[in-house]
């Protein structure tokens, strides 16, 4: 099996010019900055400065936001526990679970993940702890224990020895190390070795 996929709507992973997408886990990182994106205004610039950065500015708990478009739901996110962090720009998010729904209200993407740390300032994103991603119209789903998103090369990525698995909803399935999900170039590569399984349906 070569160590990378492409843009063969028969392998799994980011086809036809689309994708699993994790966007959405970073949108609903995004979201919940609209919700607990108050700070506390301190009036003395000194109370600021002798404030902690390990002490979060904001906390939330069994956060729900949902996005309303042009009259239907289109997003909800539900989190635990979301931590705000104004010197660092940063929101953390435990327990992170989204829905994204279509034109029609069906389910387009739904994804979890323990741990979200999302930076506001670049929009780039760390999600850790039993990653999972499904795409419904992709018919698949990314599965990782951490990935790390950039947002200004649109590319997500793991650690060299983590192992991730792209698996389609017919069975087919690759999972390696070095994973790299380009985004522009709608393109996965696997730096490190892989193995996988391809189910092919005989048309009648």
């Amino acid at each position: 099996m070569p160590g990378s996929a492409g843009k063969d709507s028969n392998r799994p992973g980011l086809n036809g010019g689309r994708s699993p997408r994790l966007g959405p886990a970073v949108v609903a990182a995004c979201a919940v900055l609209l919700v607990c994106g108050c700070s506390l205004n301190y009036e003395e610039a000194a109370l600021e400065e002798q404030t902690s950065a390990s002490i979060p500015d904001t906390v939330a708990s069994n956060v729900i936001h949902r996005v309303n478009r042009d009259g239907r739901l289109s997003m909800q996110m539900e989190a635990a526990r979301a931590e705000t962090y104004n010197s660092t720009n940063t929101t953390v998010l435990t327990d992170a679970h989204f829905v994204e729904y279509d034109d029609k209200g069906k389910k387009a993407t739904e994804g979890s993940a323990h741990r979200v740390v999302f930076h506001s300032d670049t929009e780039n994103a760390e999600i850790s702890g039993s990653v999972r991603v499904h795409s419904a119209s992709e018919k698949g789903s990314v599965a990782a224990e951490s990935l790390s998103w950039v947002k200004k090369i649109r590319k997500l990525s793991a650690a060299p020895d983590e192992m991730v698995l792209i698996q389609k909803d017919d069975g087919t399935y690759i999972s390696g190390t070095g994973f790299t999900g380009d985004f522009q170039a709608r393109q996965v590569t696997f730096s490190g070795p892989v193995r996988g399984r391809y189910v092919w349906e005989e048309k009648k």
